[in-house]
Order: structure tokens, then C-alpha cells, then sequence
């Protein structure tokens, strides 16, 4: 009878070990394919109704705000697929616009001060309006909604002005509070001007661009996480959120940058591939924190470990995806295969976390331009996957010895 037990955990572990490496040899499709998941847009539509915002605002200042931009964006990146249904995407269109109207609303609005330039802050604004012209690029052109377009119009005024006064080139979030990263979906929002309208704010970019180089010279890893009423350096969660919006402004310096970040913030645990929170001091060399670094994580970041965040990893999906890295995009999505562990299609892992996914996994550029080259970057170990299954093989063989159980005697 012992035999018979030892052997089913034996042969149970077995199997949960090849379920699970298998995942680690998951295809990875080149675009947002809507029946690949529409169980995952299913689940989600659900949960947003059975309170999921509401939920994420109890725990975040923006839980309400950026859970239903996530999912807005989602389905833009799904609606600017080339060649889809025309159904999918007038779906997505609904969705996106549905999502959109949700920040409007007072529990979109709530955590904000209005009284700020722009209205609300560059937070609520930039990604407002990154979500509003995502809505606007779903269209046809010359058949745009007319109130749609007013707002964008007025949405980017506001942002070009707020930025031709500021003194920085990063805008508040909220009063006296300042995180460089919330700037640039902004950014995005007014290049998006030049495919859907015209020109008029290219000056402006260009403008941006020259004080941000001016202030970072070399390379955009150095952009501050914070920089009011306090200082924090450079951080995976925003510098995931920067290296993917920067290929949209100016191209050659992305490139440049990225090369940087790869360097800085990808590593690697038990042979998975994540994103530090902190940067390695000496790209190269075994990591080490800032003095500031908290090694728990805090409210941006979210649980940090061993030094990787989950937030930033997520993000840096669609990060190597739209830097044209496809061998880091297609080692992180099969990671979230085997982390997220799929079940019928969605992801089953926390609400935040399925949202976030949803919009980082196959991203889809705003704006017109040059596709990014494919990168020759390596994964440090070039059979990184290999690491799980080597790993698991210990568990699955050897620990009916190292426990004790041995398969003789009994």
C-alpha cells in the first residue's frame, strides 16, 4: 500500500512537471488574435461587472482608472489587427468606447485634482487620451465621430500647452507629485495627431524630445521613477512602461536606449526570464540595489521577487515585442504560460494581473513609422527553458530518497 502511494505522488508529480514544462514550448502568435482570447476577454468583461474596478480602486489610488484603461486598450490592440473581421473589431470599437466612458465618471475622476495643468493631471489626461485615440485609429478614416475628434483635439491643446509652460519636461500627476513615466502616453497621444488629423504637433514632440535628451543624455534608462516631492532613480516598473512608448517618438534613440535596458533590468530566475525592479549597477556583473531600494516593493511595483517585478514583466511583454527583441518576447510569454498557468483560454491569475496582460501581451502601434528590426539580442542562457525541466527532474526522481521513501523495503 506505501508502494502504491509513493508511486502515485511519484507519478501525479511526474505529470503536473511535463504539464507544466510544456507550457515553456507554447507558440507565440505575431498579433492579437481575438479567438485566441476571447475567454479571456470573456472573464474579464465579467469580472469588470462583478466589481473588479471597484475592487482595485480599494487597494490603488488609480485602481478604477487604469483597470478600465487596460481594458479599453486591450481591445484597441485587438481592433488594430490588419486584416480582421470587420464584426471583431466594430466589438472592440463598443468595448474600447465603453471602457473610455468609464473615466469620465466620478469614480473615474475621484482620485484626481482638477485644478491642475492639464485638468486632472498628466495621468488621468495622458492616458486618457492614449486610450481616445487608440478609439479614433479603430475608425475609418474621414468617418471619425465628430465628438470623439473635438476631444481629442481639445485633449491634445491642453497637453501641448501644459507642456510649452512647464519647466520640466514631466508633467504632475497629482499636485507636487511627479512621475516621469506618466509624460509619455501623452507623448504617443499627440504623434497620434499627425495619423489621424495632421502635423500640428510635431513641433511639440520634437520640442519634448530635445529638453528630455538634453536632461538624460545617452540613454532614456536613466529617466528618473520619481522626481517629486522626491527623488528615486531609474525602476523596471517604469522603465517597461518608457523603452515601450519610446519606439513611437523617436525610433534610433529607442533603439539605443533599449540596448541599455536590456543590459540593466532583464535577468533571469531558476532560468526564467523577468524584469528587476532596480537596475544592475554594473550590467554584467552580479546585481546590486540603491541604497533606496525597498526589497519587498512597495505601491508601485508591486511584491517583489527576488528583485524581479512581476508589474514590470508583464509589461515588458509587449515592450520586446514592439523593440523588435522577439527572442525576449517569446521567452516571457511562454514564462506567463507557465506562470499564469492557462485554463480554457484565460489566464487564471489576479484580476490586476489578467487586465495588465490582456493589453502588454501583443501590442499593436499607435503610429505609423518603420517596423522596429529584430533584434539580435541573446537570452542569457540560450536554453533557458531547459533550466525548468532540469530543475524538475530532481523533485520528480530524487526526492523519494532525499524524503526517505527510497522504492525498496516497506
Amino acid at each position: 500500500m506505501k508502494k502504491l502511494i509513493r508511486w502515485g505522488i511519484i507519478g501525479i508529480t511526474t505529470w503536473a512537471l511535463i504539464h507544466v514544462n510544456l507550457q515553456l514550448y507554447s507558440s507565440v502568435p505575431e498579433t492579437t488574435h481575438y479567438q485566441e482570447q476571447q475567454a479571456q476577454f470573456v472573464y474579464l468583461k465579467a469580472a469588470l461587472r462583478e466589481g473588479a474596478a471597484e475592487e482595485m480602486q480599494a487597494r490603488f489610488p488609480e485602481g478604477y482608472f487604469f483597470t478600465y484603461v487596460l481594458y479599453g486598450l486591450s481591445w484597441v490592440n485587438v481592433g488594430l489587427v490588419e486584416n480582421l473581421d470587420p464584426t471583431v473589431r466594430q466589438t472592440a470599437l463598443f468595448e474600447a468606447r465603453q471602457a473610455y466612458g468609464r473615466l469620465s465618471e466620478p469614480a473615474g475622476k475621484q482620485p484626481f485634482a482638477q485644478d491642475q495643468v492639464p485638468p486632472y493631471g498628466i495621468f488621468y489626461q495622458g492616458w486618457r487620451n492614449y486610450l481616445l485615440s487608440g478609439i479614433l485609429l479603430l475608425q475609418q478614416p474621414g468617418l471619425l465621430q465628430a465628438r470623439e475628434l473635438a476631444e481629442f483635439k481639445a485633449n491634445c491643446e491642453a497637453i501641448a500647452n501644459a507642456l510649452a509652460a512647464s519647466p520640466s519636461p514631466f508633467l504632475p500627476s497629482y499636485p507636487r507629485e511627479t512621475w516621469p513615466v506618466d509624460t509619455f502616453p501623452a507623448l504617443v497621444s499627440l504623434r497620434a495627431h499627425r495619423s489621424l488629423i495632421d502635423e500640428s504637433y510635431e513641433p511639440t514632440i520634437a520640442a519634448w524630445l530635445a529638453r528630455l535628451k538634453a536632461a538624460q543624455p545617452g540613454s532614456a534608462t536613466q529617466i528618473d521613477h520619481r522626481i517629486a516631492p522626491f527623488r528615486q532613480g531609474p525602476r523596471g516598473t517604469s522603465q517597461a512602461l518608457i523603452q515601450r512608448f519610446l519606439p513611437e517618438l523617436d525610433p534610433v534613440w529607442a533603439a539605443q536606449s533599449y540596448g541599455r535596458f536590456r543590459q540593466e533590468f532583464v535577468t533571469q530566475r531558476l532560468g526564467i526570464p523577468g524584469i528587476l525592479e532596480y537596475p544592475i549597477a554594473d550590467p554584467g556583473k552580479s546585481s546590486t540595489k540603491p541604497a533606496t531600494a525597498n526589497p519587498a516593493g512597495d505601491i508601485d511595483s508591486g511584491p517583489l521577487i527576488t528583485g524581479v517585478s512581476l508589474s514590470a514583466t508583464a509589461i515588458a511583454l509587449g515592450t520586446a515585442k514592439l523593440n523588435g527583441d522577439d527572442r525576449l518576447h517569446r521567452a516571457l510569454w511562454q514564462a506567463s504560460e507557465l506562470v499564469g498557468l492557462p485554463t480554457g483560454g484565460k489566464l487564471a491569475i489576479a484580476r490586476k494581473n489578467a487586465t495588465g496582460l490582456a493589453c502588454c501581451r501583443s501590442p499593436m502601434p499607435f503610429c505609423s513609422g518603420p517596423k522596429p528590426p529584430r533584434l539580435g539580442f541573446q537570452i542569457r542562457r540560450n536554453r533557458w527553458r531547459w533550466t525548468i525541466p532540469a530543475g524538475g527532474a530532481g523533485p520528480a526522481m530524487g526526492s523519494p530518497w532525499r524524503c526517505g521513501w527510497g522504492f525498496s523495503g516497506g
